[in-house]
């Protein structure tokens, strides 16, 4: 409502001319500048889009973040356990390059790849489908870690001393949650058996463990500084899961990470997973386990479910 004021004649007498005073130039006021976001709210934010995205995820989606430079973390169905598909050539690397500081395993051993090595699925099969070449256990590494090579894989396992090694050393480190006891070979007669992971198929882990093993691997528990680096380059040039985490990141975000995909049996995928480090702009290092089991969507939905989490992560730790 409008209130009108009222003023006082002035008698007749008494009037003389006076010129209008000017109105002033109108000024812009400038457009306030948003308060920033404080870091309790951002994280408050946090918690209810991970908690959003799980609600609204095609299958049972298992989370895990942590803040390796505070020591925060939270999660979702944190302690279940989920398949790891290809996740599992994470521990395999660290057993492998913790031997080697340990001088137990020898990186510059050439290994002879014979036809009956080969599995599908990777580099060395198509370009060698009758083996008869030799590869370092270096290089297999780097086969195993960038391109998900499961012939590397199986060889460096072998070398190793098997499934039940990998798994030792994880209990031994207090890595509890994981349960590794089969081969990339065992995995593709689980596949041919239509053998699912709730029908015992796959290894498997929780997302807290994975993400315990991800936080040694950032602080050096677990091998030799070189060992770590070499570990952490060949995790960031991984060329797998483009879609998934990497895509819900700014470029200048670095990403060390391992995927993981299953098999489809009747129209449900068991694995479609992603688990790294992130490195952000100003050094602060933060750990995603991203885990999407019993999903019937397409792979393009699947993995556009992992990138909404690290989007989400991404936007929390924003300036």
């Amino acid at each position: 409502m409008l209130t009108l004021t009222a003023f006082a004649a002035t008698p007749a007498t008494a009037r003389r001319h006076v010129p209008p005073t000017p109105s002033p130039s109108p000024t812009v006021s400038p457009t306030p500048s948003p308060t920033p976001m404080s870091e309790a709210a951002r994280f408050e934010r946090l918690h209810r889009d991970i908690a959003d995205i799980a609600a609204r995820a095609p299958g049972r989606l298992g989370i895990a973040i942590v803040d390796v430079n505070r020591y925060s973390r939270f999660a979702v169905r944190g302690d279940e356990a989920f398949p790891l598909a290809s996740v599992a050539k994470l521990p395999i690397a660290v057993v492998a390059y913790r031997r080697a500081d340990q001088h137990t395993f020898d990186l510059d051993q050439r290994l002879e790849i014979a036809r009956s090595d080969l599995r599908r699925d990777g580099p060395i099969a198509a370009a060698h489908p009758q083996g008869g070449v030799s590869y370092t256990n270096a290089e297999l590494l780097r086969a195993m870690l960038i391109d998900s090579d499961n012939t590397a894989c199986d060889v460096l396992l072998r070398e190793l001393g098997g499934p039940n090694v990998v798994d030792a050393f994880l209990a031994k480190a207090n890595v509890g949650g994981f349960d590794i006891r089969k081969t990339e070979a065992d995995l593709y007669a689980d596949a041919r058996a239509h053998r699912t992971f709730a029908r015992g198929g796959d290894n498997s882990a929780t997302p807290n463990a994975v993400a315990n093993l991800l936080v040694g691997i950032a602080t050096g528990e677990f091998t030799h500084l070189d060992s770590t680096n070499e570990l952490l380059q060949l995790l960031s040039e991984a060329r797998t899961g483009e879609q998934r985490l990497r895509a819900g990141l700014p470029r200048a975000v670095d990403l060390a990470h391992k995927t993981g995909t299953s098999a489809t049996f009747d129209g449900a995928t068991d694995a479609t997973n992603d688990a790294g480090i992130l490195t952000l702009e100003d050094g602060r290092r933060v750990v995603i386990v991203t885990f999407l089991a019993e999903s019937r969507a397409d792979l393009a939905t699947r993995e556009a479910t992992l990138a909404n989490v690290a989007n989400a992560v991404s936007r929390a730790y924003e300036p």
